[in-house]
């Protein structure tokens, strides 16, 4: 591909256009349109249900009171709202069924998660499914983390083999495993137990769907899931647990610091890239008590490379980026560019991931018109 474009949107008035040139490392806005108030996540439509519907119809959030799922159009270079549908609660994450029936929305204010089939032109319907409301088990005052998780807090929803969703919940310290039964009805069949006040947030599959692996926000670590044979609860592999905050950090100071994004790299599926967040700014967060190294301009990201089995650490290191606070990553379908942006100063950066994927590199970078970003996508 001579030329990548991007999406991205955020605490920020717009959803926002680039081009990405490698030729040339050039790093362009191509169109702002409006967005609704605090669209921090987006989403295109499944490429395996309707390849002319992807990247042209796309989905997205509106973190307000009641929440919204919202459908969009992109005409033009452009983004039009097509439909607008409360969640009730504070949505945090969507995804679309690969079947291409519709769209499941969990929120993280609210704990729970609701289901809105299509209509034909890939709107939202005006019936969505009943919500599906997740249980407190720290309901007695025993949180391993009370400021954090005093409710459920489901925060992603993503789908493995025959339309099974799972949905982490950082106020729970678990993964629901749910189906969808019908048209209107969500129902917990399970789930996978992560360790106590670790509060898992953001997961992905390994490529042969063997394996989950979960990125914690309390604790920063990645773990692995074997979905084989299921037997509920799943517990995580007990050899196998990745600490992704970088050695600078004291270990007295981990607590402050809050891991946010895990990607997969689709050319190569034993590296896996995950998001620190706040080390920039861990003077602040801990109120004076560590100091911020004078070496540090950003926030890192932890590349890990597996085994080919994919659940064996194989090697462990930080890229040291000058992005503070970030979030949202994202990865090109051809797993050679890596993008992430830093939501409180540092703009927006392109990392080329190498031979071999582990080599990150900057490729592009722009620091105009591109504040309060939370989630990319490329179109």
């Amino acid at each position: 591909m001579s030329t990548y474009q991007i999406l991205v949107s955020g605490y920020r008035d717009t959803y926002t256009i680039l081009s990405f040139d490698p030729s040339t490392s050039k790093v362009k806005i191509v169109s702002d349109s409006k967005a609704p108030e605090k669209a921090s996540w987006i989403e295109p439509a499944s490429k395996q249900h309707n390849p002319l519907q992807a990247n042209r119809v796309l989905y997205s959030i509106s973190e307000v009171e009641k929440g919204l799922a919202v459908s969009l159009n992109l005409k033009d270079d452009k983004i039009e709202i097509t439909s607008q549908k409360e969640t009730h609660g504070g949505p945090a994450h969507v995804h679309v069924l690969k079947d291409g029936s519709g769209l499941a929305v969990v929120n993280y204010m609210g704990g729970s998660m609701i289901f809105f089939p299509f209509n034909s032109d890939g709107t939202l319907s005006d019936n969505p499914s009943d919500l599906l409301e997740f249980p407190f088990l720290y309901k007695d005052g025993n949180a391993p983390n009370p400021e954090r998780q005093d409710t459920p807090h489901a925060h992603q929803v993503i789908e493995g083999e025959a339309g099974t969703l799972y949905v982490c919940d950082l106020g729970n310290d678990r993964i629901w495993v749910v189906e969808k039964k019908g048209v209107n009805t969500l129902e917990i069949k399970g789930w996978l137990q992560a360790p106590p006040g670790t509060g898992p947030r953001h997961a992905t599959f390994s490529e042969d769907g063997k394996h989950l692996y979960v990125l914690t926000e309390l604790t920063s670590d990645v773990l692995v899931f074997s979905l084989e044979s299921p037997t509920y609860p799943i517990i995580p592999k007990p050899d196998f647990k990745v600490n992704i905050i970088p050695p600078t950090v004291p270990k007295d100071a981990q607590q402050y610091m809050n891991a946010a994004e895990l990607i997969l790299n689709p050319a190569h599926p034993t590296v896996l890239y995950a998001s620190n967040r706040l080390e920039i700014s861990l003077e602040e967060k801990s109120k004076g008590k560590f100091k911020t190294a004078e070496a540090v301009k950003g926030d890192s990201i932890a590349i890990i490379e597996l085994s080919k089995a994919g659940d064996e650490l194989k090697n462990l290191k930080s890229f040291q980026t000058d992005l503070n606070n970030l979030r949202g990553m994202t990865i090109s379908p051809d797993g050679k560019y890596l993008v992430t942006a830093g939501r409180k100063a540092g703009g927006l950066a392109i990392y080329e991931t190498g031979s071999n994927g582990t080599e990150l590199r900057l490729a592009g970078k722009i620091e105009q018109g591109v504040d309060n970003i939370t989630d990319l996508t490329f179109l």
